[in-house]
C-alpha cells in the first residue's frame, strides 16, 4: 500500500427507479465528501431496478458525472446492459470521473441466476496512487470457494479490496455469515475490505440487514452499520497497520502454498 486511504461507505435503501436512485446517490455522496474523504462506496444495486437497465438506462453515465462532480473516487455495482445480456457490475470511478476498474459478479444468487444475469469470469485490479486495488461483488465474498479469490488476489499484491453489497436476510444466520466471512477474508489475506450495504424493504422477498463494514486485517472491524438505518460510515486505511501485520503476524504464521493432503475414508 502506497499511501494513506480515507474512506465512507453508504449504507442505503433499494432505490425503486432512477430518478430515486440519482437523488439518494447525489444527496450522500454530497454529504461524505463533506468529510474529507478520498473514496466513496455505495452498495450493489445502487441507483435502479434491473428492469430499468434492460430498457436502455445507462447507470455508469450518471455514476461518472457525480465522481466528477464531487471530485472523489466513487467505488459501487450497477447492472449494465451489454449484447448478452446483463450483467452486475463493480465500478471504480476516478476523482475525474474515469472508469478506471469494473468487474462482473462471477458468483450469482439463485435469483439472479432465474433473472438470467450474465456471470462475469475475471478478477480484475488497478494500480491507485494508494495502492492496488479489486473488486469482488457481494456473493463473490462469502461462498465456500471465496478463499480462492482472495488467494489469488492476494498473490497479486492486492491492498484494497471493495464490496459493494446487496445484504439479504435470508435465514437466521445471514448476517453472522456475512461479518464473519469478511473478517476472516481480511485476516486469512492480509487485505483492507471495504462494503457498503442495504437496508430495508428491496426488490426481493428477503430483507436487507445492513452491517456495512470496514475491515482492517491488523485492526479488524473499524466500521460496522446498523441492522436498519441509513448511515455514513467512515474510517482511515492506513499504510501501517496494513504492512504491520503483513511483515509479522501473517508472514510468520500462515502457509504460503497450498498444503498437501490426501483425504481417506476409514
Amino acid at each position: 500500500m502506497l499511501k494513506d486511504l480515507s474512506v465512507a461507505v453508504l449504507q442505503t435503501t433499494v432505490p425503486t427507479n432512477s430518478t430515486d436512485g440519482e437523488a439518494q446517490v447525489e444527496r450522500l455522496v454530497k454529504e461524505a465528501t463533506s468529510f474529507n474523504v478520498d473514496m466513496v462506496g455505495l452498495p450493489e444495486d445502487c441507483i435502479t431496478p434491473r428492469s430499468e437497465i434492460s430498457t436502455g438506462y445507462a447507470a455508469l453515465n450518471f455514476l461518472s458525472a457525480i465522481a466528477k462532480k464531487y471530485s472523489t473516487y466513487l467505488f459501487g455495482a450497477t447492472g449494465v446492459l451489454e449484447n448478452d445480456g446483463i450483467h452486475d457490475r463493480g465500478f471504480l470511478f476516478n476523482r475525474e470521473g474515469k472508469l478506471i476498474l469494473a468487474h462482473d459478479k462471477i458468483v450469482l444468487t439463485p435469483p439472479e441466476v432465474e433473472q438470467g444475469v450474465v456471470a462475469g469470469a475475471t478478477l480484475n485490479i488497478t494500480d491507485t496512487e494508494f495502492g492496488r486495488i479489486a473488486i469482488l461483488v457481494c456473493k463473490d465474498t462469502f461462498h465456500r470457494y471465496a478463499p480462492w479469490f482472495f488467494n489469488e488476489l492476494r498473490k497479486s499484491a492486492v491492498d484494497i479490496v471493495l464490496v459493494p453489497s446487496y445484504s439479504l436476510n435470508v435465514s437466521k444466520r445471514s448476517i453472522e455469515l456475512w461479518v464473519d466471512s469478511l473478517k476472516a477474508q481480511a485476516k486469512w489475506f492480509d487485505l483492507y475490505i471495504v462494503a457498503p450495504g442495504t437496508i430495508g424493504k428491496n426488490l426481493t422477498a428477503f430483507p436487507s440487514f445492513g452491517h456495512s463494514l470496514i475491515i482492517c486485517p491488523n485492526r479488524v472491524v473499524l466500521a460496522e452499520g446498523s441492522t436498519d438505518k441509513e448511515e455514513i460510515l467512515t474510517a482511515k486505511l492506513d499504510v501501517e497497520s496494513l504492512e504491520t501485520v503483513r511483515k509479522t503476524v501473517g508472514a510468520l504464521w500462515q502457509p504460503e502454498t497450498v498444503p498437501a493432503f490426501t483425504v481417506i475414508l476409514h
